[in-house]
């Protein structure tokens, strides 16, 4: 494998510090940086190549969905172009423009859901939020921007020596927002302050439950005893279509599972989802995949 390539998916797995859909992004780039790189002579070597750095980009970070799902369509797409692409070159320019177009359409599916997340925040509320989330912040900027009023608690949300709370916080007070740091351990004392809670997501699985950063689960459990609305908000392609991530299964470090009922709707690009409508999506995403 390229050494650039390695170097790429390496950076992806040890960053600590993005969100998802910017990894995935980052996972789509360095698959197509792969297919620049290539020095396959044949189709048959150049598909075998992209699928060895598919499946590394793929298990890099396992509990962000959307990573396996937009390699894995990228995948296909190149596969499905070598059928009728004899020609290396051909192959490699097709490679190159479905990357571009994928994350187009990431880029535009993430603002799509901003733009229904910043929809649910009123004039003087307060969101209670957790962890780290682009869009989150995307949406409570937005929100800011249209000229609502409103004040933010963000869960400290803290990993070994990392606050990924402190980042929500640094980058919502840039934009004028009204923000608390709130320890871990205190939540259940704040939650009652809140009006909703918005987080963002890594995976939905297929059951309408969530992975997100530590501490999602306890904000979640403590919205749901003060009858508090709890949303999280993400693109589909955050949803677990290809049964990658066992429903079973632990989340890798820094993550926890939110169960579906704990959860009061999914913001995504196609608007507000109820969790226990996530499984016909996924079944009928399933059915149109390649």
């Amino acid at each position: 494998m390229n050494p650039k390539v390695i170097e790429r998916i390496d950076k992806i797995r040890n960053d600590r510090l993005h969100g998802a859909g910017w990894l995935s992004r980052q996972a789509i780039s360095t698959l197509n940086l792969a297919v620049i790189q290539s020095q396959a002579e044949t189709v048959a070597d150049f598909i075998d190549e992209i699928k060895i750095v598919a499946a590394e980009l793929t298990e890099a970070r396992p509990s962000m969905i959307s990573i396996a799902n937009y390699i894995h369509q990228l995948l296909q797409q190149v596969m499905l172009g070598a059928k009728n692409e004899k020609d290396l070159d051909s192959l490699r320019s097709l490679a190159q423009s479905k990357a571009i177009e994928l994350t187009k359409l990431s880029e535009e599916a993430t603002s799509k859901a901003t733009e229904y997340g910043y929809g649910i925040i009123g004039d003087l509320d307060t969101v209670i939020t957790c962890s780290y989330s682009s869009t989150v912040c995307e949406a409570l900027k937005l929100a800011k921007q249209k000229g609502k009023e409103f004040q933010v608690l963000v869960a400290e949300s803290k990993i070994k020596e990392k606050a990924y709370g402190e980042i929500t916080a640094k980058q919502l007070k840039q934009h004028l927002i009204p923000v608390q740091v709130v320890p871990d351990k205190y939540i259940l004392l704040h939650i009652f302050k809140a009006d909703k809670a918005l987080v963002g997501a890594d995976s939905i699985l297929s059951d309408g439950s969530l992975i997100n950063g530590t501490p999602t689960h306890t904000l979640a459990s403590a919205a749901k005893e003060q009858n508090i609305p709890f949303y999280t908000v993400c693109e589909t392609a955050k949803f677990d279509t290809q049964g990658y991530i066992a429903e079973a299964s632990e989340p890798e470090p820094g993550f926890d599972k939110t169960p579906s009922d704990l959860i009061t709707g999914i913001i995504t690009e196609k608007g507000i989802m109820k969790p226990s409508l996530v499984i016909a999506y996924v079944e009928q995403m399933a059915r149109s995949s390649p």
